[in-house]
């Protein structure tokens, strides 16, 4: 209950005002977004794809089931898909491992599980929330074999909380947006898509990943590709930060091909943990910097650690940073690539061979 004392007539009145077009602009929003329960027992796939794509829905999932879709889920511009139960989180070092209450899974002839897109094929702005998404299957397509396929999603799209796992090819695909608090762990599970999708995450535009926990992925754990585009949604670039980055099999996080085009984008990657990465047949150390250009790295541990009790080996060859150019005349020259205050615990850095303070990289001294 409130009281109000000794307020003036003027005051109640503006108050009331302000009160009615708070009420307007509250009921407008959520006229545009109605919720859309989902029951255990329902079909998510044909739900979602039968919904109105000319207005933002919510769907909120029953918490405590499994979702089987049998076709690709679909979901339209400013739609949000949440799970009635919100995600709990377990801190591990300066990442937060979700635990979440609802599972979509895709059935065996699924080649992505989530694949937004706007009415008439433009382009989505979506959220997901607190849901663990499995079972993208892949073809042998590079668009296939993904928990969500993101190439018309916009950059403003965000996820948190949500679990991303066994997937065959990547946990997300041309990855759009903000990810925070985001567990990515054991995809990549068929070896065909290892050096062409297979990661935790792929992008090709800049992305945010932040407070998220990538571990035991077999191709790269974080990987911006294909000249990384700019986005005016993320003014720090490719920004990957505060995450625990761990046993992976190539690079723990990948920044590949970058430059070269006006609309290229830039890295900013720090004070991650990355630990045990590249334990594959490709050398590519914790972090990996390849035929890229104005990429800083700063503020990261490498090395052989403790975190909350859990032991991390260090990466593999005692490998830290690789930053390396190929050669070829069709990638962009390696130039630009500044490598400061890290902590290598014994570590190294292959290729750029001067101390770990200020790094300036270009192709004549990293071939």
């Amino acid at each position: 209950m409130t009281t109000v004392k000794k307020v003036l007539q003027g005051g109640l009145l503006v108050a009331a005002i302000v009160l009615a077009l708070i009420l307007v602009f509250y009921s407008l929003g959520h006229a545009q977004a109605p919720i859309v329960n989902i029951p255990c027992d329902q079909d998510i796939d044909a739900t979602i794809n039968a919904d109105d794509r000319g207005t933002a829905s919510r769907f909120v999932l029953e918490a405590g089931c499994t979702f089987v879709a049998s076709e690709t889920i679909v979901p339209s511009d400013g739609d949000e898909v949440a799970c009635a139960k919100a995600p709990t989180f377990e801190q591990r070092g300066p990442a937060f491992d979700p635990t979440t209450r609802c599972t979509v899974a895709g059935n065996a002839s699924v080649e992505n599980v989530f694949r937004p897109i706007g009415q008439g094929g433009t382009t989505a702005t979506v959220r997901f929330e607190g849901i663990k998404i499995t079972g993208g299957n892949y073809t042998g397509s590079s668009g296939t074999g993904a928990a969500i396929a993101e190439g018309s999603m916009t950059n403003s799209s965000s996820h948190y909380g949500i679990e991303v796992m066994d997937n065959e090819a990547a946990g997300i695909l041309s990855a759009k947006g903000t990810f925070e608090r985001v567990e990515f762990t054991d995809n990549t599970n068929d070896p065909d898509a290892l050096g062409v999708i297979g990661a935790g995450l792929k992008a090709r535009d800049e992305v945010e990943v932040k407070d998220s926990y990538v571990h035991d992925t077999q191709g790269n754990g974080i990987w911006c590709d294909n000249f990384c585009e700019d986005s005016a949604s993320h003014p720090n670039g490719f920004w990957v930060h505060h995450n625990l980055v761990v046993d992976n099999g190539r690079a723990g996080i990948r920044f590949e091909r970058v430059g070269q085009v006006s609309t290229a984008g830039e890295a900013l990657i720090e004070n991650n943990e990355v630990h045990g990465n590249s334990y594959g047949d490709a050398e590519r150390g914790g972090i990996s910097v390849r035929d890229a250009q104005n990429a800083t790295i700063r503020n990261n541990r490498f090395g052989e650690v403790t975190i909350d009790g859990v032991r991390y080996p260090p990466n593999s060859r005692d490998v830290a940073i690789i930053a390396s150019d190929s050669g070829r005349a069709d990638r962009p020259n390696l130039f630009n690539i500044q490598i400061e205050s890290n902590t290598l615990n014994g570590e190294t850095i292959k290729e750029c061979e001067l101390p770990d303070t200020v790094v300036e990289c270009g192709q004549e001294s990293t071939r």
